[in-house]
């Protein structure tokens, strides 16, 4: 009774205005956001290996035909890693973490979900139907996974890479926590200047 009673809530917020200009103003926030690209790229990353599955499952996959699948994950890998490279010019450490946390997150459920629920039950499903270990269906399902797991492998190493290098540039821009040095060495100065004027 009470799940009912929670359910029919819900079911009334959503027929409040004021609900879908909260849903409204969140998706625009995370649409103008750097976040998308990490989202964005892995879908495309995703994509372009269902693509290569779909187009070489009822034709003989060639190894140009794997490169261009390769190269197009790879591509879409990249544009994941435009906000883990450039953060933003306001951007902080934290900032360049959050978006390095992301992309290893978004990234290794890109390659995980499929290989966990997509390639077993395609091999299942397969071995079924007693389809030839050499026909195209096989060929296309082991390539498209491969192309997918390495373009995600090289994003995450690459990801944490950039993380890395690009924190360390920050807080080298930030200065140090306690911020810069300016009224020591004014203080010093005042002291050797009035040790000057009492010589």
């Amino acid at each position: 009774m009470l799940n009912s009673i929670k359910y029919n809530l819900r079911l009334r917020d959503c027929t409040q205005g004021w609900f879908w200009v909260e849903v409204f103003d969140a998706v625009s926030d995370f649409i103008r956001s750097r976040s998308v690209w990490v989202v964005a790229g892995n879908a495309g990353t995703f994509l372009s290996a269902l693509a290569g599955l779909v187009y070489y499952w009822s034709r003989p996959l060639s190894f140009a035909g794997y490169a261009v699948v390769q190269l197009a994950c790879l591509v879409c890998q990249a544009v994941a890693l435009i906000p883990v490279a450039w953060p933003g010019r306001a951007a902080t450490p934290r900032d360049a973490g959050h978006f390095s946390d992301l992309h290893q997150n978004v990234t290794t459920a890109t390659v995980g979900v499929p290989w966990i629920f997509g390639l077993p039950p395609g091999v299942f499903l397969l071995m079924f139907f007693d389809v030839d270990t050499s026909s195209p269906p096989w060929t296309a399902l082991f390539f498209s996974g491969l192309a997918l797991m390495m373009a995600c492998i090289a994003g995450g190493i690459t990801g944490v890479f950039l993380s890395g290098k690009v924190s360390a540039q920050l807080r080298e821009a930030a200065g140090p926590p306690g911020g810069p040095d300016s009224g020591d060495s004014g203080d010093s100065a005042d002291v050797d200047s009035g040790g000057f004027d009492s010589d």
